[in-house]
């Protein structure tokens, strides 16, 4: 199986990192394995003074691969260079920095030790070369602890408004015969779901807007039309927006819905950077509904419980099917992506990697805690019985937590 990877990594860096120069060095060139964004990058040098060197701006190949700043003549220093770019697909952040060394014409001077930000000392070359060493890991997003919780939380809300809507509007129409009191509360419920999806949508924009400036970035208002993610991000919010106005009226509009979010989701992720990348869409649409449809139907349960038991328990056998068919094809479809974006599990033991096998063993008790459901029905125990609905809702609980933060990982 051919090398894939997430997002854009560093495979060729000059100067050199740690490299030491008699001459001046007459740019910085940072190669990428693949597109980055044409209008979202950036290249700064700083001296040992923390100055910002030079003003010009950095540019970009034709390919999209490569993004390089010249260089003024350098006095005698060390220097330090921190890139920051945006992976054209996906939309995932990228940074990275390194240091070298230009010799004091006036006053030649041997090698020094630089100073890495681990705290190890690391000595420079005597002549630059290139780095391209494709397994070569770039530092992603360096932000407070702080902001990587609240852009984590804002991930999972928009996660839980995503599967909650899409099921909320599969279920709408699969279900259909409504009693009128219930009717009325699900389509409430409906609009509540919609408000949490529009606000998830917008603040995970937002956000990664704000880090775009943060890491000094500037873009123009039409760049969402010149990138693949900012196009989607426009769509979704379109389709937000849009849905107040015709979701659970409209049966075509409902079924167009659906699949421009689906899509566009799925196509707003990993999937773009792997082969083959249109089995891959399909495969995380795939998975997106059936997990959609397992979500709504257990809050379907938990909403409904207290007030419309006899309807919940005449709905109780249709969604243990529906549940039991999610949860095998959950299976099939997490193992199979997870395959390809684990590089056929040569990363299982990544940050990614990890919390991937902490998912997969939740799907495991989501599985032992069906079975128990299926069991306490067929004995009409229903104190027990919500009991294990509860559980298996908490635990659904945590494994969108958990999406929400492997999909802003990257699995290097």
């Amino acid at each position: 199986m051919p090398t894939v990877w997430s997002h854009a990594f560093v495979i060729e860096e000059t100067p050199a990192p740690n490299s030491y120069h008699e001459n001046s060095p007459t740019e910085v060139k940072i190669t990428f394995n693949s597109k980055v964004d044409n209008n979202l990058f950036t290249i700064k040098i700083y001296d040992e003074q923390q100055k910002e060197i030079t003003s010009q701006l950095a540019e970009i190949s034709d390919n999209q691969k490569e993004i390089r700043l010249k260089l003024p003549t350098l006095d005698g220093g060390k220097y330090r260079v921190e890139y920051y770019v945006i992976s054209s697909n996906d939309g995932h952040p990228v940074q990275g920095s390194f240091m070298f060394q230009v010799a004091d014409s006036k006053a030649p001077q041997d090698p020094v030790d630089v100073i890495e930000e681990d705290g190890e000392n690391n000595n420079l070359e005597e002549e630059p070369s290139v780095s391209n060493s494709p397994k070569q890991e770039i530092k992603e997003t360096s932000i407070p602890n702080f902001s990587e919780v609240i852009i984590h939380l804002m991930r999972a809300i928009y996660y839980f408004g995503l599967l909650f809507l899409i099921g909320w509007i599969l279920l709408w129409r699969i279900v259909k015969n409504y009693a009128n009191d219930v009717k009325k509360k699900y389509l409430f419920w409906g609009t509540i779901i919609q408000m949490l999806h529009l606000v998830g949508l917008s603040s995970v924009i937002l956000i990664q807007l704000n880090i775009f400036t943060i890491n000094g970035l500037s873009f123009t208002p039409d760049f969402p039309f010149q990138t693949t993610f900012g196009l989607l991000w426009i769509v979704s919010l379109l389709m937000s927006i849009f849905g107040f106005l015709l979701l659970f009226k409209n049966q075509w509009f409902d079924i167009l819905w659906l699949g421009v979010i689906v899509i566009s989701k799925s196509l707003n992720g990993h999937a773009l950077e792997f082969e083959p990348t249109i089995l891959l869409v399909i495969t995380n649409s795939i998975h997106l509904i059936t997990a959609s449809i397992w979500a709504a139907g257990l809050m379907f349960i938990i909403l409904f419980w207290r007030k419309h038991i006899n309807y919940v328990q005449s709905f109780l056998p249709k969604f243990s099917k529906y549940a039991f068919s999610s949860i095998v094809v959950l299976s099939i479809t997490g193992i199979f992506i997870s395959y390809f974006y684990l590089e056929g599990f040569d990363l299982l033991f990544s940050d990614r990697g990890i919390l991937l096998m902490i998912k997969t063993g939740i799907v495991f008790l989501v599985i032992l805690v069906g079975v128990m459901i299926r069991s306490k029905m067929k004995e009409m125990q229903t104190v027990d019985l919500k009991r294990w609905i509860t559980l298996d809702f908490i635990l659904m609980f945590i494994i969108i937590i958990i999406v929400s933060i492997l999909t802003y990982l990257n699995p290097l």
